[in-house]
């Protein structure tokens, strides 16, 4: 009996490893091991132990930092550092990554269905081993599958298509038409109890000849059309569904076929519209699933990739208007279904950005996309939540009414991108706090309307060119001042967070601060609006403000001000800051001691509710003077109030020494601007 670790990197998936709970079978119920599955690494409480073996699984290469990440903890945790094995995509498609950063452990390529991979007898068969589904209680306080409650099988393998940008050629060759899954459901429902959906990770189920048989057997296990499943644990019954879910091949979708999915539970049907060469042949394939009773579509609509081949056919790059249009085409084919149908059609459309199998980032870059355009992209699908583009309202919402207005917001600077759309009052909202939420929307229009106006200015031909300045998705100042057009100059500070825009009037170059001061000075006073209101809040350090006050000043200052509770102990940062930057510049616009003086008096109780007043607004006013007369004027009721507080106090007399020194040297400060008038 040997102690066995399945380990599984810590990144967050849908689906739990197929692989290991099949190897967890293997040598649990086989071999009788002792066998523990992890995510990431394990609990706190096994830190010491030491394993027989450790089994990695791997997925997509662009993990590749969780991957190796896994593979470290497992030679850490091995009682043998040749017993690390380590199997999945990732491992398969690169397995010299793994031998030159890993070369003691043992990489398994493939499907686990032959001898000579794990060492162990009977390892051909784990492929087709009962996955365990009793391993997942492991890290049930940790993590959770979305998809969790359901039969994980295969009832083919392979794809045969060899399409260029996917990886099944390479994970699995052969293509395999017919594996029975109906001994392994029923073995999953006597060990770990029934399920409530069947998942079929079949990657061209249409391609087989026994595709009648693999429907037949299907219904055979509860999954026909309307099957229902009661939820052993509540009593509660729901509907129970099919899905095959790498995908329905448009172009072998017929008429015959599409008529026998009908017959199952199946939602929803996976049709993929990678590239709008396939136009005709998934509008096609939509048609003929609706028209057999099929409510719920989803696909997948690849984007950002090269050429292709595959299918026996050629494909170009696609654009942004390409996806565009694939979208599109998917709303107004819904929208003439349900004019068509007695029933409603549901079709979900979900972007899929094309990382190389090769890449270990993400961020490769196709060629007719540029990353500025990828993460408004990513920025835009957010409020989709992974359930995909459906209602035609949110569609033109989010993505445009048209090709231009897409590759619009494609360019927009990305915070624009999140305040479009219309303001929505909130059910039993604070009039105070509805009227600040309103007041930063409308703010946040003219930021829209004002980008939408100086882009729209320019022809089809500058906005390309302008684009080029923002391709990389980077807005530093050394980009601003390599731009000369002054329209490209405003478009751009659009682009500048509020501390970047700071750190941008700093700039050495007197032309591009100047040209940010008369644009946010002149014509978009809300910028600088925003920007006092930022300093104000206190968020931001000292050293970044120097640009901003050598431009605006005394002006600056004041407003600074007029925005800060100025005699509050939340103050304090944003005078400190002041008081520093002027220090530093020796540019002088108010003398800021008067404020700490100020509150000393507050906190003395010292000051009226009239004076309090005057010395705010004359501090925000910057006259020194007015505040410098105030705090002489109550003076000695400073000092009666401070030795009043201290004569309770341990140590009093020596307490009200020192406050008298005190009082002493700030009267003579207050003094000597007396007649500084």
């Amino acid at each position: 009996m040997a102690d066995i670790l399945l380990l599984e990197p810590g990144y967050h998936n849908k689906y739990p490893p197929l692989g290991l709970m099949k190897i967890s079978y293997f040598h649990k119920y086989i071999h009788n091991d002792y066998v523990r599955f992890a995510k990431g690494e394990l609990p706190e409480a096994f830190k010491d132990k030491k394993w027989d073996r450790v089994y990695v699984t791997t997925l997509f290469t662009f993990e590749w930092e969780n991957t190796k990440k896994a593979l470290e903890y497992a030679l850490s945790v091995v009682k043998d550092k040749s017993q690390v094995y380590t199997g999945g995509i990732l491992a398969t498609l690169m397995p010299e990554l793994i031998s030159e950063n890993f070369p003691t452990v043992k990489n398994n390529t493939g499907l686990l269905n032959r001898t000579g991979t794990l060492g162990l007898s009977g390892e051909e068969y784990i492929d087709t081993l009962t996955p365990d589904y009793g391993m997942l209680e492991d890290i049930k306080d940790q993590y959770v599958y979305p998809a969790h409650d359901a039969y994980f099988a295969y009832m083919t393998r392979g794809c045969g298509m060899k399409c260029q940008f996917c990886a099944v050629q390479t994970l699995e060759p052969e293509y395999i038409p017919y594996l029975s899954i109906t001994e392994s459901v029923k073995r999953i429902e006597e060990q770990f109890g029934p399920k409530k959906d069947l998942l079929l990770m079949d990657n061209n189920v249409l391609r087989s000849p026994h595709f009648d048989q693999i429907i037949d057997e299907i219904k055979a296990l509860g999954f026909a059309k309307g099957a229902t499943y009661t939820n052993p644990a509540t009593g509660k019954k729901v509907q129970r569904f099919v899905d095959f879910n790498q995908g329905l091949d448009a172009f072998l979708l017929t008429p015959a076929k599409a008529k026998r999915l009908g017959e199952l539970a199946l939602r929803p049907a996976r049709i993929a519209f990678d590239h709008i060469e396939d136009e005709e042949a998934y509008k096609k394939a939509i048609r003929l699933c609706a028209r057999n009773g099929i409510t719920h579509m989803s696909n997948y609509l690849l984007y950002n990739g090269d050429d292709f081949k595959g299918k026996g056919h050629s494909y170009h790059a696609d654009t942004p208007a390409d996806l565009y249009n694939r979208m599109r085409t998917t709303m107004d084919l819904r929208d003439e279904l349900n004019a068509e149908l007695d029933y409603n059609v549901f079709i979900f459309s979900f972007p899929m950005r094309y990382i190389p199998l090769s890449d270990l980032k993400r961020g490769y870059v196709g060629a007719k996309w540029n990353a500025k355009y990828l993460r408004a992209l990513q920025r835009m699908l957010i409020p989709t939540q992974g359930k995909g583009v459906s209602s035609r309202s949110f569609f033109e919402a989010d993505f445009g009414r048209t090709v231009e207005e897409f590759e619009e917001a494609l360019a927009m600077p990305e915070s624009h991108l999140g305040w479009r759309g219309h303001f929505v009052a909130k059910k039993d909202e604070e009039k105070k706090l509805a009227e600040e939420r309103l007041r930063t929307w409308n703010e946040n229009q003219s930021y829209l309307n004002e980008w939408k106006r100086l882009y729209r200015s320019l022809d089809k031909e500058k906005q390309e060119k302008f684009v080029g300045y923002i391709q990389d998705n980077t807005f530093t100042v050394e980009r601003f001042e390599s731009i000369s057009d002054p329209v490209y100059r405003k478009l751009f500070i659009h682009y500048f967070t509020i501390p970047a825009l700071l750190k941008a009037l700093a700039t050495q170059n007197e032309q591009a601060r100047k040209d940010i001061v008369q644009y946010i000075s002149d014509e978009f006073p809300i910028m600088y609006s925003r920007m006092v209101r930022y300093i104000s809040s206190g968020k931001t350090q000292y050293s970044i403000l120097e640009g901003a006050y050598l431009a605006f000043g005394s002006q600056l200052v004041s407003d600074v001000l007029k925005c800060t509770d100025v005699l509050s102990e939340n103050s304090n940062t944003v005078v400190a800051n002041l008081q520093k930057i002027q220090k530093k510049t020796q540019l002088h616009t108010f003398d800021f001691t008067l404020i700490m003086y100020a509150k000393l008096y507050v906190q003395a109780g010292a000051l009226r509710k009239r004076d309090i007043k005057a010395v705010i607004q004359s501090i925000r006013g910057l006259n020194a003077n007015a505040v410098r007369d105030i705090l002489t004027a109550r003076f000695s009721f400073f000092e009666q109030a401070l030795n009043k507080a201290a004569k309770d106090q341990v140590g009093s007399d020596y307490i009200i020494e020192e406050i008298k020194d005190s009082l002493i040297k700030l009267n003579e400060q207050l003094s000597m601007f007396g007649d500084n008038r």
